[in-house]
């Protein structure tokens, strides 16, 4: 019983793939592409195969002498087993030119080892605490660990240009945003793009955030993790742009008979609107991350947004600096994008530094905590108004970056008291009119 549980492994194999590297050079590529020192079941074995790659760096020969003569000026002939035994790996080594065969062996045995690890992990994970959903994305992550890349199929440029051609005959399966002026830069929302929405405070980020979440709802589930604002306000500012009714008088409660009316024709439409909006303060990555993924289960995830980033928590004992803590939450967010294939949109903060130049065009070196923002983002768009505390004004989108295309200014017709932003010309009569 002991030897079935016992790791798997392949003694032989390892002690042939050694033998295989100090007596044939050309079988060195064979072994490095398939193995790496951790994939040696046995300590000793791995360190003589570290031995052995350092003497071949340096472009010294490599057989059982200057094999057994670099363990023992490193300390470590007596723990491998000796000089004998280093000399007996290629003295039992038959067929040197198989040592990609026999590395071939010893790998497809630390996989099944490295599945078996997991298994563990994952029984254990059974057992505790926490979210369920996120103890089966551990889980996933730990199988999926079992895999190398060396092991993969490898496939050339010409081996997988067709299926990039054959895309070519559909339309992109981008997610348009509410203004033609903006999908004329950037395309619309790419499943797996991360875009940033940066602006000075009450310049309107919410606005586009909120305009935006209700447009990928046309596609599936939108996630809104709204670390500002509460679901009742987020609630509020929906109603008053899809309604046109004054957010001010749905703060104070200031309704008319006809605003009633529009909320009662309207009020059975709302159900169906796959918004899902969590107003916790104080959230993590994690918390963002599991909030997705259960929104995801009760309807496929058509996009995320953050409102915003500079307000997600540092998980406690984490004592990285602010700027250091922010590049990284952007970077996870980027990965998740990738991860659920739906667009990601992260709203931020920027700093004073368009307030202080004669140009208040704010720039992408304006990203407050910036960090690695502007890297990890596919797209960057940051607004600015030069009217504040309008009501109704011009509002400047300025794409300042564009992975997949060219940067460009939109030029919006901003409502803040419809929580809105229209095209230019393009306003619905009756908002016109009000």
């Amino acid at each position: 019983m002991n030897e079935m549980m016992a790791p798997p492994q392949d003694d032989d194999a390892e002690r042939s793939t050694l033998g295989a590297l100090m007596l044939s050079r050309e079988v060195f590529q064979d072994v490095t592409d398939l193995v790496t020192g951790p994939d040696f079941y046995r300590p000793a074995h791995e360190t003589i195969y570290r031995t052995i790659l350092e003497i071949h760096t340096k472009g010294e020969p490599v057989d059982a002498v200057t094999v057994s003569g670099a363990l023992r000026s490193a300390g470590d002939l007596e723990r491998v087993g000796g000089v004998e035994y280093v000399h007996g790996l290629a003295e039992g080594c038959h067929a040197p030119s198989a040592g990609g065969h026999y590395a071939a062996i010893m790998a497809k045995a630390a996989v099944r080892r490295r599945l078996a690890t997991a298994g563990g992990k994952i029984a254990m994970m059974a057992h505790q605490p926490g979210d369920e959903g996120e103890l089966v994305e551990l889980a996933r992550k730990a199988v999926d660990s079992t895999s190398k890349a060396t092991t993969s199929t490898v496939r050339s440029f010409g081996e997988t240009i067709d299926t990039m051609l054959d895309q070519l005959d559909e339309k992109p399966d981008y997610i348009p945003t509410p203004w033609n002026a903006v999908n004329e830069i950037i395309g619309g929302l790419r499943p797996g793009g991360l875009y940033v929405v940066g602006a000075r405070p009450s310049v309107g980020k919410s606005v586009v955030a909120l305009q935006l979440a209700k447009a990928m709802t046309a596609k599936g589930s939108v996630a809104f993790s709204s670390l500002e604002m509460s679901e009742s306000d987020v609630q509020m500012r929906a109603v008053s742009a899809d309604l046109r009714i004054n957010l001010k008088n749905l703060i104070e409660r200031d309704l008319t008979a006809g605003d009633w009316d529009k909320i009662r024709t309207r009020r059975a439409a709302w159900q169906d609107v796959p918004l899902f909006v969590d107003d916790n303060s104080g959230v993590t990555i994690t918390d963002i991350k599991r909030f997705a993924r259960s929104v995801n289960r009760r309807r496929p995830l058509a996009g995320l947004v953050v409102d915003y980033l500079q307000l997600m928590s540092q998980p406690p004992g984490d004592s990285r600096p602010r700027h250091e803590f922010v590049s990284d939450m952007s970077r996870q967010l980027k990965i998740l994008a990738m991860d659920m294939k739906i667009p990601v949109i992260a709203l931020s903060q920027l700093n004073r530094g368009s307030t202080q130049r004669e140009d208040k065009m704010p720039t992408i070196s304006d990203l407050r905590e910036s960090g690695s923002i502007e890297q990890d983002a596919d797209v960057v768009i940051l607004l600015h108004r030069e009217i504040m505390g309008e009501k109704r004004g011009d509002l400047a989108m300025l794409v300042a970056k564009n992975r997949n295309g060219a940067t460009d200014v939109a030029h919006l017709t901003f409502w803040g008291h419809y929580s809105s932003a229209y095209d230019v010309g393009t306003m619905p009569r009756t908002q016109a009119a009000a």
